[in-house]
């Protein structure tokens, strides 16, 4: 009897701590989310979202402005704060559509001279091969000349890709291994398979050899920038060396090329 009378007592104990932890847990839980409550008050209160839309206002970050306008619209509304922002709302979100809109008008006109540019391409149907050939306008790139220019073929219903024509003409063959393309430092190598990609020919004591390559997207972009600066110059490397500047036709035919390709990819 007394034995189960102690064990009833122990019992009684234990569950007497034990309410008093879940007490002591459950009051330090509401401490916490009060501090959490404050914390919050502290830093997205209504007036501190307030000071941080003015000062992002300041900053002319407008993106921030709108974001906060629409905060405190959705937890203060009618509140002071929301009228005394308005007008900052108003003029960032007058700012972002005014250069959306800017933007888009950009784009068109890109899109429109870049249009123009194919036009002024010299185009070829090749009906056997369904394939139209787009050249720039300023010279007919023969093999035996020296000359750097790229060219566009597009099949209906397929996507339009370039070609990248190095060519060389002298009293002495160079055996060229390397194709290099070089602006203000910066060199572009672009490899090709020495028996089926390059070739070579002979008359009247004179020699020329030449590559015709197809380029990767990568080399479009870099290349975009090549014909832009005056100091574009070509390198044919081997046995011997060949290195000369491009002419400001060379590298504006490059420019229409690209231009052309980049409108009908678009489209």
């Amino acid at each position: 009897m007394k034995m189960k009378y102690a064990y009833f007592l122990i019992a009684i104990i234990i569950s007497f701590y034990s309410c008093r932890d879940e007490q002591k847990e459950s009051e330090l839980t509401a401490k916490i989310e009060e501090l959490e409550k404050q914390l919050d008050e502290c830093q997205n209160g209504e007036s501190r979202l307030l000071e941080r839309l003015k000062q992002s206002s300041k900053d002319q970050d407008d993106e921030s402005v709108v974001s906060i306008y629409r905060e405190l619209l959705m937890r203060f509304p009618g509140s002071k704060s929301l009228e005394e922002s308005k007008q900052y709302f108003e003029n960032s979100e007058g700012r972002i559509k005014k250069r959306r809109a800017d933007d888009e008008a950009e784009k068109i006109a890109e899109l429109e001279a870049k249009k123009k540019s194919l036009s002024k391409l010299k185009k070829k149907l090749d009906d056997v091969s369904g394939i139209t050939w787009y050249h720039q306008k300023y010279f007919t790139h023969y093999n035996n000349l020296n000359r750097t220019s790229i060219y566009m073929g597009k099949k209906e219903g397929s996507s339009p890709w370039l070609r990248l024509m190095m060519s060389y003409k002298g009293d002495d063959w160079i055996f060229f291994k390397k194709a290099m393309l070089s602006f203000e430092g910066n060199t572009r190598e672009f490899p090709f398979n020495d028996y089926k990609e390059k070739e070579s020919d002979h008359d009247g004591g004179e020699v020329w050899e030449w590559i015709d390559i197809q380029l990767s997207t990568d080399d479009i972009a870099w290349i975009k920038r090549f014909a832009k600066s005056p100091e574009a110059k070509m390198r044919l490397s081997g046995k011997y060396t060949e290195t000369r500047n491009l002419t400001s036709q060379e590298r504006q035919g490059i420019t229409d090329v690209i231009a052309g390709y980049e409108f009908l990819s678009e489209k």
